[in-house]
């Protein structure tokens, strides 16, 4: 028997048989290995609050919120999923940003267990706030503000399912839709079929509404939904629950916020379905579709995306399906007693998102978020010495991270990156006339070959002033930051875990920043380091291999080609996570190489020797 606790020191351990072992959380993994090889009968005991439970608790009041949040340095990050393999948690979101897939904490639904800062990824800090954020809240929306929708006339049954995942709330929504129902001298029946909220567990909420008492059952037929909410994209388009759709009956609100599944934060190679492809599962099987991104929009509304579910029960409102008042279910929300005036305004903002979209984007119009920096001395005309179209995204890309990298080194770096971007620009319009795909794609992942993250670059990103300001904009400005890295030296002596440098620490950042122009020379003592000799080596290898490429470069091949020059994509993470990464981009580079070389035909192959 083991037992495995997140508090060792609330278990009795003298009043337990000498034979029972007591672990922290950490080795639940251990715990199982162990007693899987043990014959006989085992018993594992895993000693923990629900963690969904207690941020239901934290909002309720009733337990205290740490004031301590994970704060993740996007540019730093890696987006190897190790953070997610090693916290289990749905709250390390899988993010797409201008360099590529990152992740970001979702602070709404964050546990603060902080399991996710366990690992070798520098990219994390932790913020303290001891005051407000410095955008202000919005005015009040008053329920007269919002004109009243066109109800539309229906029969005397009204049926609604609501599709989600645990722990957002499905369930309240649908509680307090069936309480504004009653309220409003209607009957209601639901049925809530709910979902592991850790798991990301698919729910659904059938709502059946009547004048009179009607014996039937809960469940919404197929093709019998007036009202289809989807609050996830993925379980909304899932065909068991879209059955319950009509295309000449149904009118969808759905959410466009893309909620990432357990298999998507820690598998790199998983990403969320196109958002077209999304909304035409749900288009196909309704009459209309009203569309939403909820998500970020209860982000910019309330500091909070726990909102985006009740943002979308009153964009449903304001279609005029839904059969009671306003009044109806805001007196349900009051009812429910949980962050009432919040939620009431969510509700409203959700009305008003659909009713007078302008309106509301000009109260949100002024991100408190800085803009970029400007680009460095000298970006515009090595960028311009490949392409003089500033409309073209090669141009875009360019201009991107030729400033990064004279920023990361200096300029003669950068015009290495850009000479031999050049050169397979030339190659590609030879070989394959107008387009550009071959040549974005070496743009980006030659960059981020280049651009590795060393300890000069580590601290130069961690003194990036936009990250700052955007900590500033979301925790205030008073609010405590700090550090948390694992070096090196610290490693090679034992220390197993990160440790949290505070803003004593920066000078020692900004000393390695400005160090940064020695990297490469004989002064670089992190350059001898194992892991730096092969993030050096890794950059010659993909030049070499896009050059053999393109000597073989032709319309037939132009797709495997392209494969190859993507394969630095999945290079991801520090230590011994990336060390894993790089013998898979090998396997599979000397792969496609082969691949090419032996479907190469004579014609192309003496095109490609004589350029």
């Amino acid at each position: 028997m083991i037992i495995t606790t997140e508090d060792r020191a609330r278990i009795p351990r003298a009043r337990l048989p000498k034979s029972v072992k007591v672990l922290g959380r950490a080795a639940i993994e251990d715990a199982m290995a162990e007693l899987k090889d043990t014959a006989g009968v085992t018993v594992l005991i895993h000693d923990q609050e629900c963690a969904a439970e207690k941020r239901r608790a934290r909002r309720r009041g009733k337990v205290q919120v740490p004031r301590t949040r994970v704060w993740i340095n996007e540019r730093i990050c890696e987006g190897c999923g190790d953070c997610g393999r090693k916290s289990n948690c749905l709250s390390v979101h899988p993010v797409s940003t201008e360099f590529g897939r990152k992740t970001r904490i979702d602070q709404s639904s964050c546990n603060l267990d902080y399991s996710c800062l366990d690992g070798d990824c520098p990219a994390f800090m932790t913020i303290t706030s001891t005051g407000k954020p410095k955008h202000a809240d919005l005015p009040v929306l008053e329920a007269t503000d919002v004109a009243e929708p066109a109800r539309m006339a229906g029969a005397d049954s009204f049926g609604m399912r609501i599709t989600g995942i645990g722990g957002t709330g499905i369930v309240t929504i649908s509680q307090v839709l069936a309480t504004a129902a009653v309220i409003d001298g209607r009957h209601a029946r639901s049925l809530d079929q709910t979902g592991l909220a850790q798991k990301g567990g698919a729910v659904v909420s059938d709502i059946k509404i009547t004048e009179g008492v009607v014996e039937q059952g809960a469940r919404i037929g197929e093709g019998q939904c007036d009202l289809y909410l989807a609050c996830d994209p993925l379980v909304a388009t899932d065909p068991k629950h879209l059955s319950a759709a009509s295309p000449g009956r149904t009118v969808a609100v759905m959410t466009t916020t893309e909620i990432p599944t357990g298999h998507m934060v820690v598998d790199t190679a998983v990403s969320f379905p196109a958002p077209d492809a999304v909304r035409r599962a749900v288009d196909h099987a309704t009459r209309q579709i009203v569309a939403l991104d909820s998500g970020a929009l209860a982000t910019r509304l309330f500091d909070d995306e726990q909102y985006a579910n009740m943002l979308l029960v009153g964009a449903a409102y304001q279609t005029g399906l839904l059969p009671m008042p306003a009044s109806a279910i805001e007196e349900a929300i009051a009812l429910n007693g949980v962050a009432v005036d919040r939620n009431v305004q969510a509700f409203r903002r959700g009305r008003q998102a659909v009713a007078d979209p302008e309106v509301l984007r000009a109260v949100l119009a002024g991100s408190p978020f800085p803009e970029a920096p400007q680009l460095p001395t000298g970006t515009t005309e090595l960028v311009a010495s490949v392409t003089d179209d500033e409309e073209s995204e090669l141009h875009r890309l360019l201009t991107v991270r030729v400033g990064d990298l004279i920023d990361y080194q200096d300029r003669r770096y950068a015009r290495t990156y850009v000479d031999f971007v050049k050169a397979v620009a030339l190659a590609e319009r030879a070989a394959v006339g107008a387009s550009t795909e071959l040549t974005e794609a070496v743009a980006r992942h030659l960059h981020k070959l280049m651009a590795y993250k060393d300890e000069y670059e580590v601290a130069r990103l961690a003194l990036d002033p936009v990250v700052d300001d955007h900590i500033t904009a979301t925790f205030g400005s008073t609010s405590r930051r700090y550090f948390r890295l694992h070096p090196p030296v610290l490693r090679a002596a034992g220390m197993k875990r990160k440790v949290a440098l505070g803003s004593w620490f920066r000078p020692v950042l900004s000393l390695l920043r400005a160090l940064r122009r020695v990297r490469g020379t004989r002064l670089d003592v992190f350059g001898l380091q194992h892991m730096r000799r092969i993030e050096r080596e890794l950059v010659d290898e993909y030049r070499e291999s896009i050059n053999a490429a393109l000597g073989l470069l032709n319309e037939a091949n132009l797709a495997e080609v392209h494969r190859l020059a993507e394969l630095p994509d999945a290079v991801r993470g520090y230590e011994g996570v990336k060390l894993a990464t790089v013998e898979r981009y090998r396997a599979d580079k000397a792969r496609i190489l082969r691949e090419l070389q032996e479907s190469a035909d004579p014609e192309s192959t003496g095109a490609g020797q004589g350029r």
